[in-house]
């Protein structure tokens, strides 16, 4: 394996209190090289590789990173090559040994952390010995991001969501290994830490499709921790758009008591997050879901109903609530629309009674009162439907009201009424 010239950090200060670093013998990252920038130029700490820091601008604040800035670090480390199975493995077993020692200066084993990355970079997934040492990395791992250092913590988490991304589901044991300690980060006070601590889980979640990980997830949701409850409810709802429904169905009765739980939950944040998640829920588990909403008391079913209208995810409602919802759109419409269906005699009636609502009808209805006599059309449809000619004018259609041809007796052959 080609590794380049070493580089010695021992005549450089280091931030822990410029103690030197440990002996130069110790495994160590080639640095890449750029023109026109020395490799020893002085350099502050959080700027050891990795990522940049994220500004105000970013969701965490100040000293905040994301995940943009975790997939710009996946590849910005030293370049090697691999050339077999057996220096591969000589090679991580190195790796292991620097970062299971937490008496290593931060530089070395932040930088061990980046050579895992350079060795996925090369195509170390392709030998199965990878797999094996791998997995005996699961301890170091979680060393390095329970670490005090927030430099080493950071590279240790970009890590692990790098080997999700490439591995996926092959990452399984060492996601489950993880995802506890990433959790105690989300409340650490230092923005660098949090932020990555929640930025890996998030990669963890939509590359590692590993049931286990779920009741790790549901655990954090009742955390004593608010923030810990809120960021868990947040990737839950990102577990439940990114996971098939098969992965999920073992689990399917945790889910639901999960939500429902935080729905309840003493905290305003954690209760808009935890409703958030009652649309995923329902896209898997129609059934279960409706029967959360149902055993729901009024108050929370109304702020549920609130929140998932203002989404536009009334489809995510249970029946009952759409049909009511469709029966109280129908009472808001139009003028117009409620009569369009109606008998056209009876409409125009209706628009000769009350000329205010007149102009709210369309367009076919707006006829000049002029153009035809209710009275009239009433009193000829009754003459005909008694199949005798009103003779003399005697009665005259305007006497009538609509419809009230039945009362007037017979009508003998003279015309007259008897």
């Amino acid at each position: 394996m080609a590794m380049g010239d070493d580089k010695s950090f021992d005549d450089e200060e280091s931030v822990d209190g410029n103690r030197p670093s440990s002996a130069a013998s110790a495994f160590k990252v080639p640095a890449p090289k750029t023109s026109g920038n020395p490799v020893n130029s002085a350099r502050k700490p959080g700027s050891a590789g990795g990522p940049k820091v994220g500004g105000a601008s970013k969701e965490g604040g100040a000293g905040a990173v994301d995940e943009e800035d975790f997939i710009k670090a996946f590849t910005d480390v030293p370049s090697i090559q691999i050339y077999s199975g057996r220096e591969l493995e000589e090679t991580l077993n190195k790796i292991r040994e620097i970062l299971s020692d937490d008496k290593h200066d931060w530089d070395q084993r932040a930088n061990a952390l980046k050579k895992i990355r350079s060795l996925l970079v090369a195509g170390a997934a392709q030998y199965d010995s990878f797999f094996q040492h791998l997995r005996l990395l699961d301890g170091a791992l979680k060393l390095s991001a329970k670490d005090l250092r927030s430099q080493v913590v950071r590279e240790a988490c970009i890590t692990v969501a790098h080997l999700s991304t490439v591995l996926g589901n092959k990452f399984d044991h060492g996601a489950e290994a993880i995802v506890p300690t990433l959790f105690n980060l989300v409340p650490n006070s230092a923005k660098v830490m949090a932020t990555s601590g929640c930025a890996a889980i998030r990669f963890i979640i939509r590359h590692t499709h590993v049931p286990r990980l779920i009741p790790l997830i549901t655990s954090n949701c009742t955390s004593k921790s608010v923030p810990v409850r809120r960021r868990s409810f947040e990737f839950l709802d990102l577990l439940l758009q990114e996971w098939q429904t098969h992965s999920l169905e073992r689990h399917a009765a945790v889910l639901v008591e999960t939500i429902k739980k935080g729905i309840h939950d003493a905290d305003a944040e954690a209760r808009v997050e935890a409703r958030k998640t009652y649309m995923g829920l329902r896209n898997h588990f129609p059934g279960e879901a409706e029967t959360l909403y149902n055993s729901l008391e009024p108050s929370y079913q109304k702020s549920l109903q609130t929140y998932l209208k203002s989404s536009g995810s009334v489809a995510s409602l249970p029946q009952s609530d759409r049909s009511s919802s469709s029966s109280q759109e129908s009472l808001n419409r139009p003028f117009s629309s409620k009569w369009s269906t109606a008998n056209p005699s009876t409409v125009a009636g209706r628009v000769a009674a009350g000329s205010s609502k007149a102009g709210s009808l369309p367009g076919s209805l707006q006829r000049s009162r002029s153009d035809i006599d209710v009275n009239a059309a009433a009193g000829a449809k009754a003459h005909h439907a008694a199949g005798q000619a009103m003779r003399s004018g005697r009665l005259g259609a305007g006497a009538l009201n609509p419809g009230s041809y039945a009362s007037l007796g017979k009508i003998a052959d003279c015309g007259q009424l008897y």
